[in-house]
């Protein structure tokens, strides 16, 4: 306004402004991959910040590479920033051909939340539930499998939350309360590695309780599936011990 009064003449015209298509933004932009490809990310992260450009398409490549770098630098407070950013990628760019990644990565920040084995688990099933939308949404991306590996890691490790929770119950003689967190764990992830021992204090809280045959019938189970296992050979132990070895009953729904 002053420059107008002063000078008394009409405003020139305003030059426009670089086009979607910028050298100075694609050179921007190379800048900070290279960046990215040498773990600079502090230094990414500058230069994806003077990305200047009206193009949608590079503004969301751009925002979302800015999230990668915050979680490749790996932090608490990195991760929270990246976890932001993914979800904020997804709500802005919903067609984008890279969603699936980035409901991949916002799934693997909440990854990095989950807690021990024998605390709270609710991060571990919200993180699995981020995990399934990638299939569910984006059926045919590239990201469906990782996601089934990564998942299937989180079911493990709810296997051994429960796991702990029914040896405390069995050490404590709560056979009962054992036997249910058992056969969650069996009804949830039936070919875990730790089957055996699942199906082993299953059968022997069974037959503790009074339910014998069915006991006896799962820790056969045990001795067919895994005989030469530490439970395999626990499980004949008990058998041989109880004349049991020789009958064969029908063997009860273990899961």
């Amino acid at each position: 306004m002053a420059a107008l009064s002063s000078g008394g003449c009409a405003p020139s015209k305003a030059k426009p402004k670089p086009d979607s298509d910028s050298t100075d933004a694609q050179s921007t932009y190379a800048v900070a991959e290279a960046y990215m490809v040498e773990r600079k990310w502090n230094k990414a992260l500058d230069r994806f910040q003077m990305v200047n450009t009206r193009d949608r398409e590079m503004r969301a490549q751009v925002h979302l590479r800015m999230a990668d770098a915050y979680f490749e630098k790996g932090g608490v407070l990195d991760i929270a920033e990246a976890q932001g950013r993914y979800l904020s990628f997804l709500n802005s760019f919903p067609l984008s051909d890279q969603a699936s990644y980035a409901q991949f990565r916002f799934a693997q920040c909440l990854q990095t939340q989950i807690s021990k084995p024998e605390r709270d688990q609710s991060s571990t099933q919200r993180a699995m539930g981020e995990f399934r939308k990638v299939s569910e949404l984006y059926p045919n991306s590239a990201w469906v499998d990782e996601a089934a590996a990564e998942m299937r890691a989180l079911k493990d490790h709810l296997s051994e939350d429960a796991m702990f929770k029914a040896r405390f119950y069995y050490k404590r003689k709560r056979f009962n309360a054992a036997e249910g967190r058992l056969r969650d764990i069996l009804s949830a992830n039936p070919r875990w590695e730790s089957r055996p021992e699942v199906l082993y204090l299953l059968g022997m809280a069974m037959r503790i309780r009074g339910q014998v045959p069915d006991g006896e019938a799962i820790l056969r189970q045990v001795l067919d599936e895994s005989p030469e296992s530490e439970w395999g050979r626990k499980a004949h132990k008990v058998l041989a011990k109880a004349g049991a070895l020789s009958e064969q009953p029908a063997a009860a729904d273990a899961g």
